[in-house]
């Protein structure tokens, strides 16, 4: 496995070890990745604030749970497994102290409502208790994930379980392949092209994004570029905004800076300058066809 520093060994001590691996094959359709977190805080405080962004997932908190805090509010332990859907607009802080230790499965756009039939505009800004959310599918999951020590016996887990509710799924269709198109292309593709292209009209993909992924098609192409504009710079910190805002389809870095102020309620530059400042260790995996063969 690669490792990768993002701060100096000076702050190895408190870094957040990441680890992240993409899910089988036949599972990709379902499931974006699996990750890991890992920290010791002890008596200090990692504080960030939580932008816009277009992640859907499910967390699990072995260790201490995150803390959430909203404007004008104390902060407030997370459950200990929560869903979350798409975040639309900044507002939440959150705060990690102690021992940290999280597994999370982060879902493709349309994923959630796919396999369990959620209605995903009920999770929009939300970080839902799990136990409130799906009380029959995953109590067993979470016990057991809970009794392993192992990312790697984790991710089996995950993806066994997640193949025993396959067949009840919907099946996959063009609504779904238009929002794993803005995903790809970090929201440089046009949506009435695509709607035109599956014989769609401009409502109906409306309608089934609100269903099944929770936002208008416009926000969610909004939320995929923006966070293609930060993934990009994660990469590249090196590179001007004015580069990264080209990369990403921004008319200019003044088009980047007023989505990011939207987006995220600062500039660019110190929204990740706060992200910078948490040492991180990644842990980046092979592909998880390679390491779960005989996990489906």
């Amino acid at each position: 496995m690669g490792v990768r520093h993002a701060q100096s060994p000076a702050k190895a001590n408190s870094a957040i070890q990441i680890r992240q691996v993409s899910p089988h094959p036949k599972l990709r359709r379902i499931v974006a990745s699996f990750g890991e977190r890992r920290a010791d805080f002890k008596s200090i405080h990692v504080i960030r604030a939580l932008n816009a962004r277009p992640d859907q997932f499910i967390e699990f908190y072995f260790r201490e749970p995150y803390l959430v805090r909203e404007k004008g509010s104390g902060f407030s332990a997370t459950p200990t497994s929560v869903l979350v859907g798409v975040t639309s607009a900044p507002g939440k802080d959150l705060g990690f102290v102690g021992q940290i230790e999280t597994f999370t499965i982060r879902f493709q756009p349309t994923g959630l409502a796919r396999l369990f039939g959620l209605p995903m505009t009920e999770t929009v800004d939300q970080g839902l208790a799990l136990s409130d959310v799906l009380k029959r599918q995953t109590p067993a999951l979470e016990a057991a994930l809970a009794k392993s020590a192992t990312f790697e016996e984790r991710v089996a887990m995950a993806q066994a379980w997640i193949a025993g509710w396959l067949d009840q799924s919907r099946p996959f269709d063009e609504v779904d392949q238009i929002a794993r198109l803005l995903v790809k292309t970090g929201g440089k593709v046009s949506i009435s092209r695509l709607a035109d292209r599956a014989g769609l009209s401009a409502r109906q993909v409306q309608r089934r994004f609100l269903r099944d992924v929770g936002v208008t098609p416009k926000l969610y192409g909004r939320l995929t570029r923006f966070d293609a504009a930060l993934a990009a710079r994660s990469r590249q910190p090196n590179q001007t905004w004015a580069h990264i805002a080209a990369e990403a389809g921004y008319a200019d870095e003044a088009h980047l800076s007023r989505e990011a102020r939207a987006l995220c309620g600062m500039t660019p530059q110190t929204f990740a300058e706060k992200m910078e400042a948490i040492s991180t260790l990644a842990v980046v995996g092979p592909e998880m066809s390679d390491l779960f063969k005989c996990a489906i």
